[in-house]
């Protein structure tokens, strides 16, 4: 290929015109297409009537917009005109809206993007206020995390605070009041490094959240702490005496803390190797030991990478609705209140087979959820009802349900020893036929490398995916050992092995399934983002298959990530390899920087250019690198972007310089 060539835009669509062989197909969707529909939606919430969620809107750089549905309406915009809603705390925010209540229907309180201040909008078309004001001179604050009273008084919000240099941020928990004229707050918890899903209970008295300290990550070890509430002599929320730790610990993550009607606290806790319910009878006296409520070796919970995960409901009659993960696919669940850990849980009749949120809605749950068959979208999910999207499917997709490639669940056991998970999805177009010689060829395999690592494929349909699908790709999800979704043992599965462990699984599946006679095992590509890039790129250097790599915004250097990635992640890497500078020869020899004399073919490089956790000197770096060792490689910057692209136009020009480059490396 041609070093730091650049196409032009539509230049994939008139190169998969031409042909009929593999890559070549005349897909129905097109790069513009899919990128512009590439929405996401997060932190639904109901008041009882009305539907909300965030939604993420590359056609408009990404922002980020607050959508309302009530009763027999169509979706509209709720959120201020302009205004962008997002958290940057820990880096990855989360937990940037709240309902609020005791203030009007639509009432919200929200982090705006741009000055990471706390806002309350009273409903549409009501000009907001600021709840926190600018941080001191020399500072940078962040919000996120938000919650609400019970009675609407108060927003509490995660608060992370750093000052200029290069001590760390500082986080605490604090109580934002909506009532007075004047800007008040107080700090309610503080004293850990973290802090995540603040919640008070039905009776205003007590406060539940989550807190973690380093070197830990929430999903390594976490606490749910409980602490009493009342005013001090100002009248400002305040804490009545220390907090208590209720579940967690070393060796024990947690998350999702919420109070039911009956003044009981649930939470889950992975204590006996699966983040499974338990529940934690309420006053009066002391607190007897949590109750799990099913003992299904299943997950109840994913990695919090982000604040306001929510995945568990509480219905009128106390029943527990949750999303329950199982072998790479998600389904809703009904766990009554009186039925035994034992009983199995409840099948929810509903289409998701990927759920990244809920809430309680009337009688029924809303869902955040795919199909196999339709992207991303809201669901309500009511009993004795279909399930319904409540706003129209995207656009973007103009695949019929019988020509989407399907996913095909597969296990093998690495050499390793250990079990590596996947998803196969075959080239599906009708009438479609291989051109392109040696007849019967199989078809040329995309492997995907999931981020995180600590995260998952999803079994929900991908636009992206069938992008390559239906140009006659083969794609093949891996869930290297790490992954979330099947229990902690694989979880943990990577620490001391990131660079090793998850290269060799992503390597052993795609050799696996071209041994299978699925795919053509001299035409095989992987490609990820951030913590995949990596893992794609050190499957490339073990030298046995692939020959095309993409690295969206990769990680190329441990030690340069160990030396500026942000406080969130800043001992990240001590479990995942190892403390330094003990280990620092594991850094060296597993970066992929050092190892591009090992690289077996092309390498198409995508980064952008305000990344600040993967800084884009990794790769400037990993390109003269692989220049310096004579492997091909093409490096595009993105003005604007950060970790993870959000705008259609970026979206589009990566996938069709992706498209483009395995044409030509996979010799197609």
């Amino acid at each position: 290929m041609i070093l730091g060539a650049r196409l032009e835009p539509g230049y994939v669509q008139a190169i998969v015109d031409s042909d009929a062989g593999y890559g070549r197909w005349a897909s129905p969707l097109t790069a513009a297409e899919v990128a512009r529909g590439k929405l996401s939606f997060s932190e639904i919430q109901s008041d009882g009537e009305a539907l909300y969620w965030l939604e993420a809107r590359p056609a408009e750089a990404g922002r980020v917009v607050l959508v309302r549905a009530g009763p027999g309406d169509p979706p509209q915009d709720h959120s201020p005109r302009g205004v962008s809603i997002r958290s940057r705390v820990h880096e990855y925010g989360g937990g940037a809206v709240a309902l609020v209540p005791g203030w009007g229907p639509g009432a919200f309180a929200y982090v705006d993007l741009v000055d990471q201040r706390v806002w309350l909008s009273e409903g549409a078309g009501r000009a907001p206020r600021a709840l926190t004001p600018s941080p001191p001179a020399g500072t940078v604050r962040r919000h996120g995390g938000l919650g609400a009273t019970p009675d609407g008084d108060w927003v509490l919000a995660v608060r992370e605070s750093a000052g200029e240099g290069p001590s760390a941020p500082v986080r605490c928990i604090v109580a934002l009041s909506t009532r007075r004229s004047r800007l008040t707050e107080s700090t309610v918890l503080a004293g850990h490094d973290f802090f995540g899903a603040p919640r008070v209970a039905p009776d205003g008295a007590r406060l539940a959240a989550v807190v973690w300290d380093h070197p830990d990550m929430p999903w390594d070890a976490s606490s749910v702490v409980v602490l009493e509430l009342g005013r001090d002599e100002a009248g400002l929320l305040a804490p009545r005496g220390p907090p208590a730790r209720v579940a967690g610990g070393p060796g024990e993550s947690v998350g999702q803390p919420g109070w039911q009607r009956d003044g009981s606290l649930r939470f889950v806790s992975d204590r006996l190797g699966w983040w499974q319910p338990y529940r934690l009878p309420g006053p009066p006296g002391v607190p007897p030991a949590p109750q799990r409520i099913t003992d299904a070796e299943a997950e109840f919970h994913g990695p919090d990478w982000v604040l306001g995960q929510a995945t568990m409901a509480e219905l009128v009659d106390g029943t527990l609705v949750a999303r329950m993960t199982s072998e790479g696919r998600d389904a809703l669940v009904a766990l009554p209140p009186a039925a035994p850990p034992a009983q199995p849980p409840h099948l929810i009749d509903q289409p998701c087979v990927s759920i990244s949120g809920l809430c309680a809605h009337g009688a029924g749950v809303a869902v955040i959820g795919s199909t196999p068959d339709a992207p991303v979208n809201v669901w309500v999910v009511l009993p004795g009802a279909p399930a319904r999207p409540v706003r129209p499917p995207s656009g973007a997709l103009a695949l019929r349900a019988h020509d989407i490639a399907r996913g095909e669940p597969f296990a093998l056991t690495g050499r390793s020893g250990r079990t590596v998970h996947g998803t196969l999805y075959r080239p599906l177009r009708p009438g479609a036929r291989d051109d392109s010689g040696a007849g019967g060829r199989p078809p040329p395999l995309v492997t995907w490398c999931h981020s995180g690592p600590t995260s998952n494929c999803q079994a929900g349909l991908d636009p992206t995916l069938q992008f390559f699908t239906s140009r006659g790709f083969a794609v093949a999800c891996v869930d290297y050992a790490g992954s979330s979704g099947y229990g902690r043992a694989y979880r943990c599965a990577l620490w001391g092995q990131w660079g090793v462990a998850d290269a060799e699984d992503v390597l052993d599946a795609a050799l696996h399934l071209a041994v299978r006679g699925d795919v053509d095992a001299a035409r095989l590509a992987a490609r990820g983002g951030s913590a995949g890039g990596m893992t794609a790129l050190n499957a490339m250097a073990a030298g046995e298959g692939f020959a095309a790599c993409t690295a969206s915004f990769g990680v190329t250097d441990l030690l340069g990530l160990a030396a500026t990635t942000h406080d969130f992640e800043a001992h990240y890497t001590d479990r995942l390899i190892g403390p330094l500078p003990a280990a620092r020869a594991l850094y060296e020899a597993r970066s992929p920087v050092n190892r591009a004399g090992a690289m077996t073919g092309s390498v198409l490089l995508l980064q952008g250019t305000d990344d600040p956790v993967v800084l884009p000197t990794q790769a400037e770096r990993m390109r003269d690198a692989l220049v310096g060792a004579g492997v091909p490689c093409d490096l595009r910057f993105f003005e604007g972007e950060g970790h993870g692209f959000r705008r259609a136009e970026t979206l589009t020009a990566c996938l069709e310089a992706e498209c483009a480059f395995y044409l030509s490396e996979l010799r197609l």
